[in-house]
């Protein structure tokens, strides 16, 4: 259960908290904090071998897991609130306890042994017999192929499957097919399985299903059943009275010689194909083995050459489900329009498809009835019936086995809106907010978050949306399905509320909301986490620790004074002030992680000394900020208590001289977005930045003024960085190459408005070494650019936009053999018709993967000459997208030749 494993490990982070805060301490005796931490430990561990039942029954070990997470709630509520009264009354180093509160606690620490307890008895009572287990009713014959297994929509992959199955080589060939539950994986095997060619082709054909749960002895047991039938043996011996080794040898000995294809269907994990592998033998006759898997690093690590199954389109959306509603009569033409809102609303899923369709074609074919499907699709497949029920019980699934780490994490999902592009690092800033990562002292959460990412994409319960330049996620998508999925199992469990509408919050702890925020009953409400969309917070809530979107008038507002925050995004609306002053009080949030403040334009945050003591701030992203000089501290042991060695990222702050005490005080930031523009004076210390040796991401952006030049000349860049983004700096072609050119690890590198001024750039072989994606943008003087494919050489992306004076693109920049993309943006004439013909010349030399996009503006008369010459000097090619922006309606065109 995500609650109970959730609450479990935010209570450990706070108690290792209450232990080592380095700016507070807090009244609790060392006995019972120990006594906590052995039980919270105990229970995190037993949750993560926890298997949903352990034996008992579904509704008992619910039973069981709603208890640990209450009591584990009711413990961390305790906690905490004794620490906000401490801070409050100003006695956080006072021995004084009140006697409410040490009831309490010792009532929540009696509630988390007896769950101890109660763990230890299902720990102790939940073995399970191997020879049992064996002897289980397994299914040994494949599905077979019926009207539920329609391959609509999968011809082509249907094809390609056999092509691999019936093909070359002949050496024992493994074919992975990867897709998200209910994509149609097994009816693709199933469909391929009982092919005819396939029947033809193979002497042995086999299923075994591996699940999540497996063991070698049940898989053989299904393939030997398999085989006897096969080969036509009596199919009355008892598997389950013979012996492993008895089973495993009959099968290697019936299997050598011939040729055979067998299908491992629903395999979970590359342990599952190590334990089982060796049961094929490789006589290089062609046989295949095809293996179906939820996880592409299962599916990858497997085959050189996988199968993966999408979504469908929507024509064959569409055909599938006529097929499934109206078999073959068609639909009729009143129904059509809604047919199609309905068949949209499954985003392509087959599965949901079918389950609707069968739904309507066993229901009533009115107008009214279909437009209340239409309307309330979600509601259909919360139907108790079975074939209702089986789209969310097959995503259910990948959910109910999701390991307990990361059951909280996938949930959360939850509270992003439909169809919402999500951005990563806010994935993991809720992530670690909320104190669902576990701590390492050997990696730090984010990175830990970042796993779990992968790991949910592997799984196919997200959809990889786009890369970053390090190469790492950094957007997704949830289906809608999946999404509807974390939504009804996080309100089963009380672990997330989604409210449409204002009401009074009584028991949540998550709460995402529209609009206003409503009241709450009284002062200790148990709401932790609020998600609204420019609500404002009136009213003081103890216990809340992440608010995400408020609105507020000013820095005197409520929000400020929530002590137990972890987790701040705040719009500030005082616009008519040009500056805004955080309070020195900011500094009592005594666990704040995430800071993220929006001011209006023109608007600046003046943050106080104080934020130099916020030791547990992680992201400090406040727009724009000016941040003073921490004061100097005198003793050693205040000085190391006051280091943010947690602090991630830290942005926009106006003029960072760069002191040695800011170096000290954030040696681990890795993201820094800086802006200047007073005068630099001898208070600047730029070869300063060097210091900050794990920087890996770093903007500056100065205010043009060629007064920055000798301070751009000073910055000495860490080894470490990897991304660089540079606005206004005013220095010249060679010197950029100078400063930024050796750096062993930049891979990307933004040149942005008068970044550079000079006319001509003749790069330096050797430099730029790592470089894979270059952004020249507004750098207007550029007018020569001399560049070979050795200046460059594991580039793998270009983009130039409003580069007017630029006279012809270097056409050995195309050369470069890693490069995929050249985007000309609002460049030349005659740089945009050199790069077409470099592009050309390539294709001519057979590099067919080099994709050229071009980017113009102009009248009808501009777009008709343009049009010519590219005509007729030949320049049209299959990877070219040439599009022109009409600069009296501003629409885009795209060239069609």
């Amino acid at each position: 259960m995500a609650a109970a494993f959730a609450a479990l490990v935010s209570l450990q982070n706070n108690l290792r908290l209450v232990r080592t805060h380095p700016t507070h301490s807090f009244s609790f005796e060392e006995e019972q904090i120990e006594s906590l931490w052995e039980t919270v430990s105990f229970l995190i561990k037993f949750m993560k071998s926890y298997d949903n039942s352990h034996g008992a029954t579904k509704e008992a070990a619910e039973a069981l897991e709603i208890r640990i997470a209450r009591a584990a709630q009711a413990a961390e509520d305790v906690i905490e609130s004794h620490i906000v009264d401490q801070i409050r009354s100003g006695k956080t180093r006072s021995k004084t306890r009140s006697p409410r509160f040490l009831l309490d606690l010792q009532k929540v620490i009696q509630d988390m042994d007896y769950m101890r307890r109660k763990a230890t008895n299902v720990k102790a009572q939940s073995g399970i017999n191997e020879a049992d287990s064996a002897a289980e009713v397994i299914s040994s014959t494949p599905p077979m192929a019926s009207k539920n297994s329609s391959m609509v929509g999968f011809d082509d992959v249907l094809h390609q499957l056999l092509d691999q199955l019936t093909g070359f080589p002949s050496s024992r060939r493994v074919i992975p097919i990867i897709g998200m539950g209910g994509i149609g994986k097994t009816t693709l095997a199933t469909n391929a399985f009982q092919h005819p060619l396939t029947v033809h082709h193979f002497d042995v054909c086999l299923w075994a299903t591996i699940s999540q749960q497996y063991s070698v002895q049940k898989i053989l047991i299904q393939l030997v059943s398999c085989l006897r039938k096969s080969i036509r043996k009596s199919v009355d011996e008892s598997s389950s009275c013979e012996t492993v080794d008895v089973i495993r040898d009959e099968l290697y000995k019936s299997l050598f010689g011939r040729r055979y294809l067998i299908i491992l269907d629903d395999m979970w994990s590359l342990e599952a194909w190590y334990d089982i592998k060796n049961l094929f033998p490789d006589t290089h006759d062609g046989s295949r083995i095809v293996v179906t898997t939820r996880h592409a690093d299962v599916g990858n690590h497997l085959g050189v050459s996988h199968l993966t199954i999408d979504f469908l389109d929507e024509e064959n959306s569409w055909d599938l489900f006529c097929q499934k509603a109206f078999a073959e009569q068609g639909c009729p033409s009143e129904l059509e329009e809604l047919g199609k809102m309905i068949v949209e609303k499954c985003k392509g899923l087959p599965l949901a498809i079918v389950v609707v369709g069968g739904h309507l074609r066993k229901s009533s074919m009115t107008q009214e009835y279909w437009e209340n499907v239409a309307h309330h699709m979600n509601s259909i497949l919360e139907y108790s019936t079975e074939n209702d029920e089986q789209c969310l019980n097959v995503l259910s699934l990948s959910y109910s086995y999701l390991p307990a780490r990361l059951k909280p994490c996938f949930l959360f999902l939850g509270v992003f809106p439909e169809d919402e592009q999500i951005y990563v690092p806010d994935v993991l800033k809720f992530w670690i907010a909320e104190g669902f990562i576990e701590s390492s002292n050997n990696t730090r959460l984010d990175e830990a978050g970042r796993y779990y990412i992968r790991d949910l994409s592997e799984r196919n319960l997200i959809l990889v949306d786009g890369w970053d330049y390090n190469g790492e996620v950094c957007m997704i998508k949830v289906h809608d399905l999946v999404r509807e999925l974390c939504l009804k199992i996080a309100k089963t469990e009380e672990f997330l509320s989604v409210l449409d509408t204002p009401q009074a919050i009584n028991r949540e702890r998550r709460v995402v909301i529209s609009g206003e925020i409503p009241e709450t009953k009284t002062f200790d409400a148990p709401i932790r986490c609020l998600i609204c969309e420019g609500g404002r917070l009136s009213h003081d809530l103890k216990l809340l620790r992440t608010v995400h979107e408020v609105a507020a008038s000013s820095t005197t507002d409520s929000i400020f004074q929530q002590l137990n925050l972890r987790y701040l995004k705040v719009d500030i609306d005082q616009k008519s002030r040009p500056s805004v002053y955080l309070p020195s009080s900011i500094s009592l949030l005594w666990n704040l992680q995430i800071l993220r403040i929006w001011v209006p334009t023109h608007s600046t945050v003046i943050a106080p000394y104080e934020i130099w003591e916020m030791v547990q701030l992680r992201y400090f992203e406040v727009y724009p900020v000016c941040l003073v000089d921490p004061l100097p501290v005198d003793r050693l042991d205040q000085a190391n208590d006051l280091v943010l060695r947690n602090l991630h990222t830290l942005s926009i702050v106006e003029n960072l001289r760069f002191s040695e005490e800011v170096c000290k005080r954030i040696p681990h930031v890795r993201e820094m977005h800086l802006s200047y523009c007073d005068e630099a004076s001898s208070s600047y210390c730029p070869s300063n930045l060097g210091n900050f040796h794990e920087l890996e991401y770093l903007l500056l952006k100065f205010d043009g003024n060629s007064k920055w030049h000798d301070f751009c000349l000073s910055l000495t860049f860490p080894n470490s960085l990897k991304w660089l983004y540079l606005s206004g700096c005013g220095v010249d072609w060679d010197e950029l190459t100078i400063m930024v050119g050796s750096l062993p690890n930049l891979v990307c590198l933004k040149l942005c408005q008068n970044a550079v001024i000079g006319s001509v750039w003749s790069p330096i072989e050797g430099k730029f070494r790592r470089l894979r994606q270059l952004v020249i943008l507004g750098c207007d003087d550029l007018i020569y650019w001399n560049a070979e494919n050795f200046h460059f050489p594991v580039l793998r992306s270009l983009l130039l936009r409003n580069l007017p004076k630029l006279e012809k693109f270097p056409s050995g920049i195309g050369e470069i053999p890693t490069l995929a993309l050249i985007q000309m943006e609002f460049c030349s004439e005659s740089s945009s018709i050199s790069a077409m013909t470099t592009l050309v010349e390539q294709e001519e030399q057979g590099n067919e993967d080099l994709k050229l996009k071009v980017f113009f503006r102009g009248d009808e008369k501009t777009i008709e000459s343009f049009s010519k010459k590219v005509r007729e000097e030949g320049l049209q090619s299959k990877n070219l997208s040439l599009y022109c922006q009409n600069v009296k309606t501003r629409v885009f065109y795209k060239f069609n030749f």
